[in-house]
């Protein structure tokens, strides 16, 4: 499958870092060079749009870990998943459903996760994700 181009860290921090075995991913939003995801689930984003949303954070989040790793030698571990979601919205694992089931298409392993609603993200996107992987060398 052909990833996207990786997102550059546009502040004060680094998209990916190693420490031991293990690599943690900044938060990645949906937004690219052709797409942008904005707005509050489900009122302004549709679940089904949050999930594409969703599966374009984690595109982004491979493209962003194979600048520096081979995805054959890493196993997802954690996804803590962020919806930008109306007070009264309880469908956030089915928005976030949509990261888990693209890391399905790479990965065999599954990985633990947390769906978790917020008032607001960055830029005002539906989704953000961060995730920590495991070099298995």
């Amino acid at each position: 499958m052909n990833l996207p181009e990786a997102p550059k860290a546009v502040g004060n921090y680094i998209t990916l870092k190693r420490a031991g075995s293990l690599i943690y991913t900044s938060g990645h939003i949906p937004i690219n060079n052709e797409t942008k995801f904005t707005g509050k689930v489900p009122s302004e984003v549709s679940v089904d749009d949050a999930y594409t949303a969703a599966e374009l954070c984690a595109e982004l989040t491979l493209a962003t870990l194979q600048t520096e790793y081979d995805l054959k030698i890493l196993s997802p571990i954690n996804v803590v998943g962020f919806i930008n979601s109306e007070p009264s919205f309880t469908e956030h694992a089915n928005v976030l459903n949509g990261f888990t089931d693209k890391l399905a298409e790479f990965f065999s392993e599954k990985a633990t996760r947390s769906a978790v609603g917020v008032i607001s993200l960055p830029l005002n996107v539906s989704v953000e994700v961060q995730t920590i992987f495991m070099i298995n060398e």
